[in-house]
């Protein structure tokens, strides 16, 4: 039984790669572009640690299954990882800190890691970052993506 469904609306933003000397501008620096890469149904099972560590309450939420779709990719979401984040003893605010798997329609796996903190909304907004070695899909190795998630509770 699932306890939660994580909606994921991602964002991909391309970071330039660095090619030769330093550049140095005084005009004001532009804004990233940001382009639609997908959305994710994630399914999650109940926090399997509740522990206090150096660095705050560790929780360990496995991350079971799920699927992505959008313009450029799409596939599942394997049951091989979990998010190992943590909670602020005093603001109380939970940091994600995920490690999980894709594999697009085309059979590409597709290493994800994501990290930020918990909004006052209740919704994460976190930077994704991606890791492949097939060809369709190495463009993704230059790529940084922001999420916004919205949490739904499912039986």
């Amino acid at each position: 039984m699932f306890t939660q469904l994580r909606n994921f609306v991602v964002a991909a933003l391309t970071i330039q790669s660095f090619t030769g000397s330093p550049v140095v501008s005084a005009a004001s620096p532009q804004p990233p572009e940001l382009s639609y890469l997908y959305t994710a149904f994630v399914y999650c099972k109940g926090s399997l640690m509740n522990e206090d560590g150096p660095r705050g309450i560790r929780r360990a939420i496995p991350i079971v299954g799920g699927n992505f779709t959008g313009p450029r990719l799409s596939g599942s979401i394997l049951d091989v990882g979990a998010d190992w984040g943590t909670v602020d003893p005093k603001t109380e605010i939970f940091s994600a800190d995920t490690r999980y798997n894709l594999r697009t329609g085309d059979g590409a796996d597709i290493f994800v890691q994501t990290s930020g903190p918990k909004a006052p909304s209740g919704n994460l907004h976190l930077r994704l970052v991606f890791e492949t070695g097939h060809e369709n899909y190495y463009w993704l190795n230059n790529v940084v993506g922001e999420f916004c998630s919205e949490w739904r509770e499912r039986v």
